[in-house]
């Protein structure tokens, strides 16, 4: 009788297979901060996927939207309740009492239409000067008026130094300051001038660079 033990381990075993495809999972973003902040924030952290800019691309992600700090409002702001009032205090003046009363209401409604049009303006001009943070570039946004702005964007892999500073005393009590950004684009500096927590905003793109350095090096493609 053949001895089935001896001819078991005389037959050929099979070789375990390693599967040829190797799974990349993508890069974490855990240093990436949680949404927060309203469209009209001068930080916004994950906005909401409804608010999408011109040249957004189908898959791009929108994360970090930058404003000047609500802070460098306040010189205009004043000077808006300084024009607000200012009829008030002419009408003591004699020269602007002499004029007959139509003529006096005509000058104050055309001096506070005047007004409208200087605060219209200058939020229109903090609201629309933006810088955009997504996960393929940074794009920077001058406003100049209702009819001209000029965009500049730059590939995150282009970024070649990003650095910061506080702006002085008052900057470092409510954290806000410039971020340079250097890149090897076109356009080789980006200055987000005044913008809240600029330590953050640096960190982020810092990160963001590296991970796109990991990503070219992998051969992964979003």
């Amino acid at each position: 009788m053949p001895d089935l033990y001896s001819a078991n381990l005389n037959k050929p075993q099979p070789t375990p297979t390693s599967s040829p495809v190797e799974v990349k999972t993508k890069t974490n973003r855990d240093f990436l901060p949680s949404a927060r902040g309203s469209s009209i924030s001068s930080l916004i952290l994950r906005p909401r996927s409804d608010i999408h800019f011109d040249t957004q691309e189908p898959e791009e992600e929108i994360l970090i939207i930058l404003r000047a700090h609500w802070l460098t409002n306040i010189p205009w702001v004043l000077i808006a309740i300084l024009l607000f009032f200012a009829p008030m205090v002419l009408s003591f003046f004699p020269l602007l009492i002499s004029f007959p009363p139509n003529f006096r209401l005509m000058f104050v409604i055309i001096w506070y239409l005047v007004v409208l049009m200087y605060i219209f303006e200058r939020f229109l001009s903090w609201f629309f000067n933006m810088a955009i943070i997504t996960d393929e570039r940074i794009i920077d946004i001058d406003f100049i008026n209702l009819t001209t702005k000029k965009v500049s964007d730059a590939d995150l892999d282009k970024i070649q130094d990003v650095s910061f500073t506080n702006m002085g005393a008052i900057g470092t009590i409510f954290n806000f300051g410039d971020v340079l950004v250097q890149t090897a684009s076109e356009i080789t500096e980006f200055n987000f001038e005044k913008v809240p927590d600029p330590a953050l905003v640096a960190t982020v793109l810092q990160r963001l660079r590296t991970e796109e350095k990991i990503e070219a090096i992998e051969g992964r493609v979003r």
